[in-house]
């Protein structure tokens, strides 16, 4: 009630205002995002001796072999060229989530890396 008092104060006193209360929902995450860092490439990253720091680099990369993406003229990958895969801003179909998911897999499991198989 402190911050909404704060909040409206800012407004002649009698102002009519109309405000719903609603309890805030984390979207940060789905259960294929949450598998597939918690279980597929952060293990993956870990059998190929990557650093916990350096597992989203690793995303990364998977993203650009995944993806065919090009390196700029100066041979750089960008990253408004690589698509964000499990962003809230993705726009891929979830059979292209899914794709890349088992893909993943099974670039690890070639490399001889045992990946837990999801529960859902």
């Amino acid at each position: 009630m402190e911050k909404i008092n704060l909040y409206v104060s800012r407004w002649k006193p009698h102002t009519p205002i109309d405000f719903e209360v609603v309890r805030k929902q984390s979207t940060k995450s789905t259960p294929m995002r949450s598998y597939y860092f918690a279980a597929v490439v952060k293990v993956y990253g870990e059998y190929l001796g990557y650093d916990a720091d350096e597992i989203l680099l690793l995303h990364k990369q998977l993203k650009i072999v995944f993806f065919q993406v090009q390196p700029d003229k100066k041979g750089v990958h960008r990253n408004r060229d690589i698509p964000s895969v499990f962003g809230n801003e993705s726009e891929l179909p979830i059979e292209t989530k899914t794709k890349f998911l088992e893909w993943v897999i099974r670039c690890a499991s070639k490399d001889g890396c045992y990946i837990e198989p999801s529960e859902s």
